[in-house]
């Protein structure tokens, strides 16, 4: 029997595969479990136009992850801080950071945001931001003496 997986399954195949199985595994265990669907004529066009769309959106996506990634590489951000003897009070931190995107009209989560360890120095420093799946932009952290 041929049926379309709704759902990853070891040993059988990946969800949107089409693949052949007896049918009292089908019958059941797959198809009452949900984990997939009889493969008529139906149900294979519902899943190439499922496919399709998610193309689509996953390309939309894409150019839109293109566009910010190219506005903001090569973005210089300045924090102003306090410091005695060459130590600031405090430090930059992905937070702080993420909001800063914010106030320029970037919305950018602190998790995507490729800083190890707060900056607590004087000087630049790069930051790698994912914007999207493979697609990161650099910007520069100038703390700046107050």
């Amino acid at each position: 029997m041929k049926i379309i997986l709704l759902q990853d399954v070891k040993k059988i195949g990946n969800k949107g595969d089409i693949v052949e199985v007896k049918e009292g595994q089908a019958r059941n265990f797959l198809i009452p479990k949900k984990l997939a669907v009889e493969a008529t004529k139906k149900n294979i066009n519902n899943l190439v136009a499922k496919q399709d769309s998610e193309t689509r959106r996953d390309l939309a996506n894409r150019a839109n992850a293109n566009s910010i990634a190219n506005s903001l590489n090569k973005r210089i951000l300045n924090f102003v801080v306090k410091e005695n003897k060459g130590k600031i009070f405090g430090s930059i931190t992905t937070k702080s950071i993420s909001d800063s995107l914010l106030n320029l009209g970037y919305t950018i989560d602190k998790r995507n945001i490729g800083l190890k360890k707060p900056i607590s120095s004087l000087g630049k420093t790069d930051v790698k931001i994912k914007i999207y799946a493979n697609i990161y932009a650099t910007i520069t952290i100038v703390l700046i003496r107050e």
